[in-house]
């Protein structure tokens, strides 16, 4: 999905036919060719824009999109430029299938040992354009995302009653989402 298609839902379902009908011509004049209408100059559509990418940051530390990677590790420090999209969080090092003890700082991971290791990280959160694709996390989709702009959009102009609509929606989505991960126990065997 990108921001372009989450933000075209969120002036729908928030009414907005003249912000959702920009976005739409300009998708239109880009594939005939005619003449260009530039979308993102406009006040409206550059906050919804920002909007979407606020949703999104918001899933991020939620629901976080986990990359894992292969990186090499010398003197003691995977350096931080190892990691091509920026980073956030690491969640957990592991050499071969054993996790291993780690620190983070400004030089990057620091492990015991030189070597190959297993990182599992988060990514730094960045801001996208119209046409950029946006991850987000198991659990989010295109609707959790779209309720979450609308409501940011509606706080940002000042439609607050409005706005805890659209964050009941998104509460009430995530909800079934975390009842849907639940773990399921054994039941107990009593010797």
């Amino acid at each position: 999905m990108t921001v372009r298609e989450i933000a075209c839902a969120a002036a729908a379902i928030l009414q907005a036919d003249d912000i959702a009908e920009l976005i739409e011509r300009q998708t239109e004049s880009e594939d005939t060719g005619e003449n260009s209408i530039d979308a993102s100059t406009d006040p409206d559509v550059k906050t919804l824009v920002k909007c979407v990418n606020l949703a999104v940051a918001e899933l991020n530390r939620e629901l976080p999109v986990v990359q894992v990677a292969t990186m090499r590790a010398d003197g003691g420090i995977v350096p931080p430029s190892t990691f091509p999209d920026g980073l956030s969080a690491v969640r957990a090092v592991k050499r071969g299938k054993a996790p291993v003890s780690f620190g983070l700082s400004n030089l990057g991971i620091t492990v015991a040992a030189d070597g190959e290791y297993t990182v599992e990280y988060t990514l730094a959160h960045r801001d996208g354009k119209l046409d950029d694709d946006i991850a987000v996390g198991v659990g989010a989709d295109a609707d959790v995302v779209c309720y979450l702009a609308a409501r940011n959009y509606c706080l940002v102009t000042g439609r607050n009653d409005e706005a805890s609509v659209w964050d009941q929606r998104y509460n009430a989505e995530l909800e079934k989402r975390k009842l849907a991960r639940r773990a399921r126990l054994p039941r107990r065997v009593w010797t």
